[in-house]
């Protein structure tokens, strides 16, 4: 997958009788969502480059209207499929955060031992968790905050986790 580009939302419904989509952002945020002019839908292995024609923000999302579609009944065979952008119309990150798809590619160390790899990244509340699939096979969920991961080098594709008693 290119790692240039970024999933940023999904299609969770249609809306009012013209075609619209409703589309949860996956940050939260909505302001980059509105000034799409064009998204790559994917869904299950398949892609389709759409224009967007309109959007205006909702909770938790956008109303956006894509050429093409013109009906409730086109609009609904969209939804769960998610948006991916190039990463520079992605929703900007401040200092200390990551996109999940660059977690995703790194490896987690504790000292000189790896322990294995970032699978997965899930919202888990007040914390971020990370799903480790570890060497010896187990998958281990570590939260992702400074009490467990000392450094995160997304250059070297590697975490260094701060203590192992959640390896225990």
């Amino acid at each position: 997958m290119d790692p240039q580009l970024l999933a940023v939302g999904v299609v969770t419904g249609t809306h009012g009788v013209t075609g619209e989509l409703k589309i949860k952002s996956f940050s939260g945020e909505v302001s980059h969502l509105l000034g799409l002019q064009e998204a790559l839908f994917r869904k299950a292995g398949a892609e389709k480059r759409m224009r967007i024609v309109a959007a205006r923000p909702q909770p938790a999302g956008i109303i956006a209207k894509v050429e093409g579609l013109e009906s409730p009944e086109t609009a609904k065979r969209l939804v769960g499929w998610e948006l991916w952008v190039p990463r520079t119309l992605a929703a900007p990150l401040a200092s200390g955060e990551y996109y999940a798809s660059d977690l995703c590619r790194c490896r987690l160390w504790f000292g000189d031992q790896e322990v294995g790899a970032v699978c997965s990244v899930w919202d888990g509340g007040p914390a971020q968790l990370l799903e480790i699939r570890a060497k010896d096979g187990r998958t281990i969920i570590v939260p992702f905050t400074d009490h467990f991961i000392a450094e995160v080098d997304l250059e070297a594709g590697r975490m260094v986790l701060r203590e192992d008693e959640i390896l225990r």
